[in-house]
């Protein structure tokens, strides 16, 4: 059975049953902290069971996207695990529960599937301390005709499931298996479903969620009692196929028979090139989709996982004979295969392809960078005589160059060393306790906002659009910390922080106090605001005005208009492949990142600048409507990646040239904008960009500063005239050069005879020329010339010149590469720590400074005694 059809009779199955078809979210959470991908079918239906939104019907469906990292060690090595996978699920809020779920689960696995009944076997939780055994699922199984013989208790660990994320909704589980017999299996004949090997195989996961985690791990029971199913589409296609693993099936084996092409190898005649092929075939859909939706390689969060992903897959490439570049063509693939399923692979193929070979490259370069910077440590350690590599040093490799670890472990093992694991897990321990550390408060509030929202309160009804003062009611409050609260309004003129934008601030009045709203966050439909009380006191159940600060909003609005027409500028010069990648919305500035793969120039900056100042003047009304999504799409407008749209959509449309999706706030005329000024272009990732700008008042001091500073450069080059600015920087410049080489000159013949005094100094010590001395220097890059030019004339040797620079200690070690007895980073390190200053190195070339010049000559002469002992040694 196709996989394509798996997934319409699923969906079939449970819409005959009154379930309502919900399209898979993006792997991207939406309003979610506490995960950083989409991890479980039941991610987008949070807010319904924690009975923060109304479900739009008890009965739910999907086949969600997912990925996993849990087991990214794993993939390749199994015939079923994955990082990206598809989730089939079914789901009730609040109305049928176990009884329920076993009949619909038994019903599709045996009257669809085909399954036989007497190879289907049942775990169920089998009780702790917090949660007593599931006798329920039990009797529910042997209900629809499972035999007891056929059902195994299994631990917490195994059966008991979620939170997706530290906290949240979860339950005891009931998982179904299939048996696939002898052969698939361990040949213990004791094995059962929870041995590890491939006999029993997992398919369906039944979770009774009736219970909400609390952050310290505390359990206590959810609104309504409610289901959430997940079955992998990927083994469930491996069973109806017949295959022995999901790497055989319809979606994977067409990226295994492009890997045996690409390498010139045969999947099943090597296990190395089969776990290898395996990983290519796993993580081209993984990075395929989480670019689709909006994910960029970076140094943290989900972009890293996404990096992770992309230079595994390109690791395992090259060491099974791939010559790079490669994955391109496995992205290719995957896009044939699943663009039908999930159609924003075939709209963001050529963002797919550029973005996965461009890291793809970088990581080229990484890999070819890291591997000179680890043969050098590995060097080092086997002059010393070492039988460990430094954890330490794998560490920087890891961090700082990006040098996967793994490859660090393998590669001195060839060389005979053992890696200090134990010291790089110490480092990597250490950098996630001051990450934690740093962050340790903010989380701490958070979690009070989010609880606060979740612990109840009718849904807050937002009346921004329409008005920025009005009259309310606080219905409740709670101390946040000593300084600020909590509170909620049964209808609120404050814009909540989403989709890019700054929440709104302002004012809360009542008879018995006022306070200042510092931040608005929703949460489902329960709207929190974060307010300090400045005068006398708010309570709940009381009347209150809510004033939104104009000048906040309107600064915003003006803003958030005004990245709708850079978007629209940026598409018009650079193509509708210049799609947004993120956005931040504040009312100083504001910084739109979108995807190109290179700098935009002064030209192409100035023509995207002149469009939006003129869709300015030219002052066009803007306004927003509701609409259905299909409709909004029809009329051409943008969705945003990263957001979550229902059936009915908000557009916000600048006459017939720009329409978006956007919940945000906007003018009214593109005219009270006033003016727009770009501030800076960069790179913010691969293939990514930023513009920052400033709208209005700022863009008007911008360019009064501007101003102010021409005519002060005017002052001080003894002109009047602004425009003779330029011609008298030019006159300067050129004679600048003209003096720079007059200096040159003399420093050239200066330099000559530096070199030739060092060559009489030197000293052989058993064939290795060695000289040390204190020269003159004007800076670091003089002196590093006069050591290369020493270096080389006396090789083999060994050349430590120190010079003294603005009152400060230049110095600069290097040996030729025959000379592996010294290090030259080592020389410099010791030298530093001699006169109270710092550096280091390789071991072929070494520098630093600081400290006290005058400890310089006692410093060197301790230096050369120290060569000396290092080539007798």
């Amino acid at each position: 059975m196709k996989t394509s059809e798996l997934r319409r009779l699923f969906l079939e199955f449970f819409v005959k049953r009154e379930h309502l078809l919900v399209s898979s979210s993006s792997l991207v959470p939406y309003k979610d902290p506490s995960v950083m991908l989409t991890t479980a079918g039941m991610q987008q239906f949070k807010p319904y069971f924690l009975g923060m939104e109304e479900p739009p019907r008890r009965r739910l469906t999907s086949v969600q996207k997912c990925f996993r990292t849990t087991d990214i060690d794993r993939v390749g090595l199994t015939a079923r695990h994955c990082t990206f996978f598809e989730m089939l699920g079914n789901f009730s809020v609040g109305d049928y529960f176990k009884e329920g779920a076993v009949r619909f689960a038994y019903e599709f696995s045996t009257e669809v599937l085909g399954f036989d009944p007497e190879r289907i076997w049942i775990s169920v939780f089998e009780g702790d301390e917090q949660v007593e055994k599931d006798e329920e699922a039990i009797a529910a199984w042997v209900g629809v005709g499972i035999p007891r013989v056929r059902m195994v208790e299994l631990p917490r660990s195994e059966n008991f499931w979620g939170p997706p994320g530290p906290t949240g909704p979860c339950g005891p589980c009931s998982e179904l298996y299939y048996d696939r017999g002898p052969d698939y299996g361990c040949g213990d004949e004791n094995c059962l479903p929870g041995c590890e090997c491939d006999r029993y195989v997992e398919y369906w996961n039944l979770v009774f969620m009736q219970y909400n985690m609390d952050e310290e791990g505390r359990l206590t029971p959810l609104p309504s009692k409610n289901i959430d199913t997940g079955m992998g589409l990927e083994r469930i296609a491996a069973l109806t196929q017949d295959v022995p693993s999901v790497f055989e099936t319809d979606v994977f084996y067409p990226l295994l028979q492009l890997g045996e092409e690409v390498a010139g190898v045969s999947f099943g005649e090597d296990e190395r090139l089969d776990v290898a092929l395996r990983v290519l075939a796993d993580h081209s859909r993984a990075m395929s989709l989480l670019v689709a939706d909006g994910v960029l390689p970076s140094n943290e969060g989900r972009g890293y996982v996404l990096r992770r992903v992309i230079r595994r897959a390109a690791r395992f490439g090259r060491g099974i004979g791939m010559e790079p570049p490669y994955l391109a063509r496995f992205a290719e693939r995957t896009i044939e295969l699943l663009a039908d399923a999930y159609p924003e692979l075939r709209e963001r193929r050529e963002t797919i392809l550029r973005v996965v070979g461009a890291e793809e490259e970088r990581f080229n370069r990484t890999l070819d960078q890291g591997l000179v910077l680890l043969g050098d440590e590995v060097e080092r350690a086997l002059a010393k005589g070492e039988k460990v590599f430094p954890g330490r040093a794998a560490f920087v490799l890891h961090d700082t160059y990006g040098f996967p670890i793994d490859v660090t472990r393998e590669i001195v093992a060839e060389r005979g060393l053992e890696l200090d694991n134990a010291a790089f897990e110490a480092q990597m321990a250490e950098q996630r306790r001051r990450a934690r550390a740093s962050r340790q408060g903010e989380d701490e509030a958070q979690e009070a906002i989010i609880r606060f929202a979740r612990e109840g309160g009718r849904p807050t009804e937002f009346m921004g659009y329409e008005r920025e003062d009005m009259f309310t009611v606080l219905e409740r409050l709670e101390p946040l910390d000593e300084k600020q609260i909590l509170l909620t309004l049964r209808e609120s003129p404050f814009y909540s922080t989403g989709g890019g934008q700054i929440a709104d601030v302002g004012y809360l009045e009542s008879d018995t106090g006022r306070g200042e709203v510092e931040d608005v966050q929703l949460h489902g439909s329960v709207q929190v605001i974060v307010a300090r009380v400045t005068d006398g006191e708010l309570q709940a159940g009381t009347r209150v005005r809510a004033i939104v600060s104009p000048a906040h909003r309107h600064s915003v609005a003006a803003n958030h208009t005004g990245t709708h027409l850079l978007h629209y500028a940026l598409r018009t010069v650079l193509g509708k492949d210049a799609t947004q990648a993120g956005s931040a919305v504040r009312p100083e500035k504001f910084r739109f990142d979108f995807s190109f793969a290179e700098p935009l120039g002064p030209e192409r900056l100035g023509e995207v600048e002149e469009i939006v100042n003129r869709k300015i003047i030219e002052n066009h009304p803007v306004r927003a409507f509701v609409t259905s999504f299909e409709h909004a799409r029809d009329l051409g407008a943008v969705a945003l990646f990263g957001e979550k749209y229902g059936d009915f959509v908000r557009v916000v449309e600048v006459n017939d040239f720009s329409r978006e999706l956007c919940g945000g706030t906007h003018v009214h005329q593109t005219g009270e904008i006033g003016a727009f000024k770009i501030l800076s272009e960069g790179s913010v990732g691969a293939n990514v960009r930023r513009i920052e700008a400033v709208t209005g008042r700022k863009a008007i001091e911008y360019y009064r500063d501007r101003d102010r500073l021409v005519d002060q450069a005017a002052s001080s080059l003894g002109t009047r005239d602004d425009h003779q600015v330029l011609n008298s920087i030019q006159r300067l410049k050129d004679r600048i050069k003209e003096l720079e080489g007059e200096v040159g000159e003399l420093l050239s013949g200066e330099s000559v005879n530096v070199v030739e005094d060092v060559l009489e100094s030197a000293e052989n010590h058993d064939g290795v020329s060695v000289a040390v001395a204190r020269v003159p220097a004007r800076d670091v890059d003089q002196l590093i010339a006069l050591v290369d030019q020493v270096r080389d004339r006396l090789a083999p040797s060994v050349v430590v010149l120190a010079a003294e620079s603005d009152g400060k200690s230049l110095v600069v070690a290097s040996r030729t590469k025959d000379v592996s007895a010294v290090n030259a980073g080592d020389l410099v390190k010791e030298l530093g720590a001699h006169i109270g200053g710092g550096g280091g190195g390789s071991p072929t070339l070494g520098r630093g400074g600081g400290g006290d010049p005058a400890r310089l000559e006692e410093g060197l002469q301790s230096l050369r005694r120290s060569i000396e002992d290092r080539l007798a040694g």
